[in-house]
């Protein structure tokens, strides 16, 4: 009887030290996270220049001056929207998860590499809103949107117990499995918008924000 108990000791012992350092690594996931979001909206702002003024400063040359940089400035406005829908659908995505394994580990690594590639995709933007370039962009936020869902779909594993199980309905579960795959089909159409008119490709993007939100309310 009494050894019994010891083992059950042990194994509730051991078990306690596995979640602490799943919590703990959990935790420095986060905070690594929440960098890299940062930096991608910072190296963001840095692209944003002082308008130069060709010859006498004047009202109007100022004025022509930020034409010129409009692509700069809705480049910045979607790219900045972008990261910030981003980084609350990681936030979403992780408020139903305890703790973390090597696993996710990676897959969150690979996720933060397509994030840190939107301030490039932005600068080819710059160039002008060729649909090559905003094919790069897509494809990014495609590679992007993806990994939320493999994401998800490895930590709801039942055999990994990685879940916050009382936290999460079941519809919750389940919408959460498609949400990358519903936002990246958005711009899998938008690759085709882009050779067709720019300014709706960029308005299919900005699209992703409120109807996430919708769904997200709607399947909470």
């Amino acid at each position: 009887m009494l050894l019994v108990k010891i083992e059950e000791s042990t194994s509730f012992s051991k078990s306690s030290i596995e979640d602490a350092r799943g919590s703990k690594s959990l935790e420095r996931l986060l905070s690594l996270s929440d960098c890299v979001f940062a930096f991608a909206i910072t190296v963001l702002a840095l692209d944003l220049v002082t308008p130069v003024i060709v010859g006498q400063a004047s009202n109007a040359a100022l004025g022509a001056a930020l034409v010129n940089e409009f692509h700069s400035f809705l480049g910045f406005f979607v790219g900045f929207w972008v990261i910030g829908l981003l980084w609350l659908s990681h936030h979403r995505l992780f408020r139903y998860i305890k703790t973390s394994d090597a696993g996710l580990l990676w897959l969150n690594l690979v996720l933060l590499f397509f994030v840190v590639l939107i301030p490039f995709a932005v600068r080819v933007l710059n160039y002008g809103y060729y649909p090559i370039a905003l094919d790069v962009y897509a494809s990014i936020l495609i590679g992007t949107f993806i990994m939320y869902s493999i994401i998800w779909r490895y930590a709801s594993h039942p055999n990994r117990n990685l879940l916050d199980d009382e936290r999460i309905s079941p519809k919750t579960r389940t919408w959460l499995s498609f949400r990358g795959f519903f936002a990246a089909s958005i711009f899998v159409l938008s690759l085709f918008l882009a050779y067709v008119d720019p300014y709706v490709t960029l308005a299919s993007w900005l699209s992703v924000l409120p109807l996430l939100v919708y769904l997200d309310r709607k399947y909470r």
